[in-house]
């Protein structure tokens, strides 16, 4: 496995726990979550002061609605296709790294444009864009170089 890939492993393999404990709360109704995932989730808001988990718009929840039902999945499927030097999940990757730093990129819009009127303070801002920043430029990384991987791969000419 490259470097890339092998980050890439990790960063799905990483991101199914924090999937299933944290994201996960957006979607899971609370009387179903279990008290430590109920604290977690509100240090979390009540720590970085995040408005868009508190106030959870209808975009947010549809967006975490997905992620838990179509990319925990890929997760799985991807950090396994890795594993096995398998290219041809360059595809899903590319397809996942498209919706992940899109509905990233919605939350950073959010937080520019609402966090002064949610009281948050310059730094606190800067703080919860700074949380969200990773979650918006991997994938973008991610469908970037896996889209061209895949498209180099696709123009290759079979061999007999």
């Amino acid at each position: 496995m490259n470097k890339r890939d092998t980050f890439y492993y990790w960063y799905f393999i990483i991101h199914i726990p924090v999937t299933v404990i944290m994201d996960s709360t957006m979607v899971v109704p609370e009387r179903f979550q279990p008290g430590w995932q109920q604290t977690l989730a509100a240090f979390h808001i009540n720590t970085n002061k995040d408005f868009l988990l508190r106030e959870m718009p209808l975009w947010l929840y549809i967006s975490a609605t997905f992620e838990l039902f179509v990319q925990l999945p890929i997760f799985f499927i991807a950090a396994r296709a890795l594993k096995r030097n398998c290219q041809k999940v360059y595809v899903l990757m590319t397809v996942y790294g498209f919706n992940a730093f899109f509905t990233t990129l919605l939350c950073l819009a959010y937080v520019w444009r609402d966090a002064s009127s949610y009281g948050l303070t310059t730094g606190e801002k800067a703080n919860l864009l700074g949380l969200y920043t990773p979650y918006f430029l991997i994938p973008l990384f991610m469908m970037v170089d896996c889209g061209v991987r895949a498209t180099q791969l696709i123009g290759k000419p079979k061999t007999e």
